[in-house]
């Protein structure tokens, strides 16, 4: 066969087949042109088609359009409750809504996990207001599986173009920031020209970050906190500031956000941290009386592994007690990642520093927060003393957490206090420190040290405070005694046609040495016998009385004691003319409750916690594995047989308390420590590291360095210990006391007065038994 006839087939064959290539890439094309445009969770256009159609429209020179961001800022919320599918048909039915309230020529597009733009034929806000309005309305009505369970929170960025020969990229892009940078609670916010100023200041700031804390433009204030009992300072928070050189001194709004957009917030907090260290150290080096100083805490601080680590190095390059730094953790981050936070607190602990809760209460507070995370401290947010929080039922709820705190030994701070009103009543209620402008604003460092010391000392806030300290602590001690002793019951006769009224017992101080009152109504109604905020509801209580018979009551506050009230049940009973009351003090009799409970769990002689206590609690905590370490001490007064022999029982009971006292000031409150029996004594101590415990053991041993004194009599007093670390030493309370135990024995074997780290080597015949009995 001729080769040409062969070759003609071939050729035709190869053309054919590029035919059918050409055709499936041209679909294959097609195919992807039509997925870029087209959004593939709601089967509109894409952002990429909107951008064009958008350019199309504003280049057109005909219509006038408004450009539209919106977004629905709780959708991380519902997608956290309700799961991805939920979330995803709402963001369908939200963009449906969005469609069937536009025209033909208003495109809309969704662009992101919680975000739509559109295009409105309309320049008059009024107008554009009311069809967004109705756009988010609609939202919350159309077609939602739980409509009952969540709304959908939207806001709205809206930019009128200058131009029609404006991108419809730079468009939307001024919408987006007219959105983000809108005021938070309004639901439309629409562009103007300085936003875009700002954010070229913005971008600008950020970027000089580096270069601005290497020429040292930034500085840190300190503002002071006072202590409410004696109004002593007793700390400060360490804030930052930002010296412009061409926009001035900086507060921390106009700069700290942007400087966590652009994730550069880690710089700043550890330049803070680094200057609160050198301050620290040289206020010691000076001799000075040191107080805690806050720090705060960023989201960036909370995600890094190896923060607490690196600020225990950090304070001790710097030579500064880690004791005297208190790091504030924002309640909005805690809430936003509690195991991670818990984590980070407990490792800060170990380092030996302290941790508080900032803000708390801003947003809808977790009270079982308190209860999970081993905080010192917790600040309450200004927003509780100002504005519509102001009120008896805000009172309420701020007593409710300074009471809770209390039982929980938690200190507490109230912040943003700028008026005595808001003092006189932080007093009344029992916080323990204030911060705000009633006393001091923010301060450079030169300032704070003039203004809040004298020579080595930590000055008075008031004036006239040092000289009445001694009087107040005095007014102090008889205020404990007098709550402890308070009457339970109280009861009193109010005669309706006479107006007086007569008590049975002289219960507070505004009744001077009166148990009958002529005038009773003006007197209830004028002085402090009955809390400001508690007599609206006494009177309502007297007028049902008189108008319903039978039994009425309410739980109010009565002055029972110099600056402070008092909860009392109070009970009325209309007889005729006279009515009959009864007031108890439910808050003694529960205390008197809490007392016997405390009792059956403390040691008569130290006050300490007592051996069946500690060991039910401790092996509690062990079993639920709560830490990643822990200490167990097994600690031992040497030679306590021969103080006795020598000086007497009585003198051995001192020797005793004395040495729970020094015990107690080393270790933390979230610390327990515990009389174990006789002369020896345990403590468990929670989230520590190796190096950490062993500083404290140190300290604790030169606690001793002072002979023990009674009467006329002194001692010299020591200590030996032993201790276990969890988990590398065991991981249940009877491995960790025995091991620690087994130290203890090899301590004493050394010569007493020090202290030994358990190590295997130590476990053999020669352990005591202690652990076993």
């Amino acid at each position: 066969m001729p080769m040409s006839y062969i070759l003609i087939p071939a050729a035709a064959a190869a053309v054919a087949a590029g035919a059918v290539l050409v055709h499936r890439n041209s679909a294959k094309l097609k195919e992807r042109e039509k997925a870029a445009l087209t959004d593939v969770l709601t089967g509109g256009m894409s952002e990429t088609a909107f951008i064009s159609v958008a350019d199309a429209l504003l280049s057109g020179g005909g219509e006038s359009f408004a450009m539209v961001s919106m977004q629905i800022t709780n959708m991380k919320l519902i997608y956290g409750s309700f799961g991805a599918g939920e979330s995803g048909n709402t963001m369908c039915r939200v963009y449906d809504v969005i469609c069937s309230q536009l025209g033909g020529e208003e495109p809309a597009a969704r662009t992101g996990e919680d975000t739509f733009c559109f295009m409105l034929k309309n320049r008059k806000t009024e107008e554009i207001s009311a069809r967004l309005n109705r756009i988010c309305d609609l939202a919350n009505q159309t077609g939602a599986a739980n409509t009952d369970t969540y709304r959908l929170q939207a806001e709205f960025g809206i930019y009128l173009p200058e131009n029609n020969g404006e991108s419809a990229g730079a468009a939307l892009g001024k919408a987006v920031l007219a959105r983000q940078s809108g005021q938070k609670g309004r639901r439309c916010h629409f562009y103007d020209r300085g936003l875009w100023e700002k954010s070229g200041w913005e971008r600008e700031a950020a970027c000089s970050i580096e270069s601005a804390l290497q020429i040292n433009e930034f500085v840190v204030y300190y503002q002071p906190k006072v202590r409410i009992l004696d109004q002593r300072i007793v700390g400060a928070e360490a804030l930052i500031r930002w010296r412009h050189p061409q926009r001035g001194l900086l507060s921390p709004d106009m700069f700290l956000p942007l400087v966590e957009q652009y994730q550069k917030i880690g710089l700043i907090d550890r330049f803070v941290f680094g200057e609160v260290c050198r301050t620290l150290a040289r206020w010691k080096k000076q001799g000075r009386e040191t107080c805690p100083i806050s720090v705060n805490l960023s989201r960036a601080d909370l995600e890094c592994p190896t923060y607490a680590q690196e600020c225990s190095e950090i304070c001790s390059r710097f030579g500064a007690d880690p004791a005297n730094i208190e790091f504030e953790l924002k309640e909005e981050l805690l809430l936003e990642d509690p195991q991670r936070a818990k984590v980070l607190i407990d490792d800060l602990h170990g380092y030996g520093f302290r941790c508080a809760v900032d803000n708390f209460g801003a947003r809808v507070s977790s009270l079982q927060m308190l209860g999970t995370l081993a905080v010192d401290a917790v600040k309450l947010d200004g927003s509780f003393f100002g504005g519509d929080n102001d009120t008896q039922r805000g009172r309420y709820i701020v007593e409710a957490i300074l009471k809770l705190a209390s039982q929980l030994h938690i200190h507490t701070v109230a912040e943003g206090i700028d008026s005595p009103g808001q003092i006189k009543y932080l007093q009344q209620v029992g916080c323990d420190a204030i911060q705000g402008f009633y006393y001091y604003k923010p301060m450079p460092l030169e300032k704070f040290e003039s203004e809040a010391y004298e020579r080595e000392n930590l000055r008075y806030a008031n004036k006239n405070a040092m000289e009445d300290a001694e009087s107040a602590a005095r007014r102090h001690v008889a205020l404990s005694h007098a709550m402890e002793t308070a009457k339970s019951i109280i009861q009193f006769s109010y005669l309706l046609e006479e107006d007086s009224v007569e008590f049975s017992e002289v219960f507070s101080p505004v009744l001077g040495s009166s148990r009958k009152l002529a005038k009773a109504m003006y007197f209830f109604r004028t002085t402090e016998l009955i809390h400001e905020n508690d007599r609206e509801d006494f009177f309502r209580l007297l007028e049902r009385c008189q108008r319903e018979g039978g039994w009425v009551q309410n739980t109010l506050r009565f002055y029972l004691t110099e600056g402070r009230y008092g909860w009392l049940e109070v009970h009325l009973h209309r007889e005729g003319n006279v009515i009959s009351g009864t007031m108890i003090n439910l808050a003694e009799w529960k205390n008197e409750v809490n007392r016997w409970k405390e009792k059956a769990t403390r040691d008569a002689l130290t006050g300490l916690y007592n051996r069946e206590y500690f060991v039910q609690n401790v092996r509690s905590r062990l079993e639920q594995q709560a830490y990643s370490s822990a200490a167990v001490l097994f600690i031992d007064v040497d030679d306590f047989k021969t103080v006795n022999d020598t000086y007497g029982h009585k003198f051995g009971d001192d020797v005793l308390c004395y040495v729970a006292k020094q015990v107690l000031g080393i270790f933390r409150h979230t610390d327990i420590v515990a009389r174990f029996g006789g002369d020896e004594f345990v403590v468990f101590a929670p989230s520590i590291q190796r190096p950490i415990l062993e500083d404290r053991l140190k300290r604790l041993c030169s606690a001793f360095s002072y002979p023990c004194r009674s009467n006329s009599q002194e001692c010299k007093v020591s200590v030996t210990i032993g201790a276990a670390m969890y988990p590398e030493d065991g991981v249940d309370y009877e491995q960790l006391l025995e091991h620690a135990d087994c130290a203890l024995y090899e301590a004493k074997n050394r010569g007493k007065d020090q202290f030994v780290l358990y190590e295997p080597y130590m476990q053999g015949e020669n352990a005591s038994a202690s652990a076993s009995n």
